[in-house]
């Protein structure tokens, strides 16, 4: 198989991925059973101040208990990671079949920034989920960093060749 079409297929099998994923219900995804173990008073006293909101909604360890709390970071972070491969993979995509840098970058972004979106609908979709504005901007921004350090790997590799 040609190495040209090696991103194409992992790009394909990555939003597969995504789609499974915001396919599932709230439920079938938590974790709060086991961060359940955490939730003590000494983590509780520790992540009391640390308070913030995030789609109109407070997130704080006194409202969503210590493994609540816990949870939407892991969560959030999940999100960061994942558009970050999709981000990787969308720029190898358009660099396998474009040439030209500034195509490829906004090509890619734009890419991720519909997917982002798209995928954020299709959890409107699915029971117990919630939609929000936050998460497309917060999966761009991982596919963002994704495209980055694509572009800043290939550069640092170019320059020791």
């Amino acid at each position: 198989m040609k190495s040209k079409y090696i991103f194409p297929i992992l790009f394909v099998l990555w939003a597969m991925l995504i789609f499974f994923f915001s396919s599932q219900t709230y439920e079938e995804q938590s974790i709060t059973p086991f961060l359940a173990q955490f939730n003590t008073p000494y983590w509780y006293d520790r992540l009391e101040g640390i308070s913030f909101m995030y789609g109109g909604v407070e997130v704080s360890a006194h409202t969503a208990g210590v493994n609540g709390f816990l949870e939407f970071f892991i969560r959030k972070g999940a999100h960061l990671f994942i558009f970050f491969v999709f981000g990787l993979l969308t720029l190898g995509v358009w660099r396998s079949f474009v040439k030209h840098t500034v195509l490829t970058f906004a090509g890619a972004l734009i890419c991720v920034l519909l997917y982002a979106g798209a995928d954020e609908l299709h959890q409107m979709l699915t029971g117990g989920r919630t939609p929000l504005l936050q998460d497309v901007v917060l999966d761009t921004f991982g596919g963002l960093l994704g495209i980055f350090c694509f572009l800043m790997f290939n550069r640092w590799r170019e320059r020791r060749t």
